[in-house]
């Protein structure tokens, strides 16, 4: 396995890493299509028949993961700030039905956590036996409409995972769902078996990243390479910049003391703390779908008056 310099993990270096994520998958479907080589043999006629058929099943699979190689390489990127990422983890434990194709920003793209968002499952799931950190997640639509989600993991704290893939990356896939995303997500919500935990973070995120009132959002490039390195596959063209969004909290336009001129009026004696919540805002055609909007945590009551808790449950700085 060849061993490549480490990658900082920053805004800057998320074309780097996809890169390098791509250049490992492409590795792994070059070993793979070792095996639809037929080496002449005398074995028997019914060994010939299943090693026909599993080479067909291989081939099926190389082309699937070409697709998805592809499909990572055009993916659209994203870097969440820290702050960004404790408000997502906190909103996601009340997040409401959710539509993946309304929340979505894009079809297909990858983002990358400014640190970790919690942990995930290696392998599925149901029958997973360990986690890794999560550090990212890459997404992308389907040919057949669905959606395909990877939360990915820098793998530090376990190298010897990768071991098997022979393969040198900044980030790898733990584990791959696939859902509908015309259809409402409830398995969170519900606590069904069919549930996915950080699905409702993804969502989440993917939400609040779509609220100028939260979030604001500001672009990178990719700075100029001198040149790819001899035999590297260009993922781009020469005159096209890869762009990263970075995904930041926004800071509050109002001072966090400061209430409206009618509340203010009113005769309140004290102020108090309105924590974050979510509300279902009407949207879509003849606004018969909803799109859950975040409202962040604020100080509500009169300037001056005592206030009841000076905890904040959730605007973090």
């Amino acid at each position: 396995m060849t061993r490549r310099p480490g990658v900082t993990w920053a805004p800057t270096s998320v074309p780097e890493i996809r890169r390098r994520w791509c250049d490992a998958l492409d590795a792994v479907i070059e070993r793979h299509s070792a095996g639809l080589i037929t080496q002449p043999g005398t074995g028997r006629p019914a060994d010939g028949v299943r090693l026909r058929r599993l080479q067909a099943q291989l081939a099926t699979t190389i082309e699937v993961m070409k697709a998805e190689t592809e499909a990572l390489r055009d993916a659209e990127m994203y870097w969440v700030a820290r702050d960004m990422v404790d408000v997502a983890r906190d909103a996601a434990g009340t997040l409401p039905e959710w539509t993946p194709d309304i929340a979505a920003p894009c079809r297909n793209g990858l983002l990358c956590w400014a640190k970790p968002a919690g942990t995930v499952p290696y392998g599925p799931a149901k029958t997973a036996t360990t986690a890794v950190p999560w550090d990212g997640v890459w997404w992308w639509t389907r040919p057949d409409g669905r959606l395909q989600v990877s939360p990915a993991s820098r793998f530090v704290q376990r190298p010897e995972l990768l071991e098997p893939y022979q393969v040198s990356t900044p980030l790898w896939a733990a584990h791959t769902i696939v859902v509908d995303p015309t259809r409402p997500r409830t398995e969170e919500a519900n606590g069904t078996e069919d549930m996915h935990p950080f699905v409702s973070v993804v969502g989440a995120a993917w939400l609040l990243m779509g609220q100028p009132g939260v979030t604001e959002t500001r672009s990178i490039h990719d700075r100029p390479a001198s040149g790819p390195p001899v035999g590297a596959r260009p993922s781009l063209s020469a005159s096209t910049t890869p762009a990263v969004t970075i995904v930041e909290l926004r800071r509050p336009i109002r001072g966090p003391h400061d209430a409206p001129a009618q509340e203010s009026a009113r005769s309140f004696s004290r102020r108090w703390w309105v924590g974050g919540h979510w509300r279902q805002q009407a949207c879509g055609p003849h606004l018969g779908q909803r799109r859950p909007t975040w409202i962040a945590p604020h100080v509500k009551g009169p300037p001056g008056t005592p206030l009841t808790t000076d905890k904040v449950y959730l605007w973090r700085r």
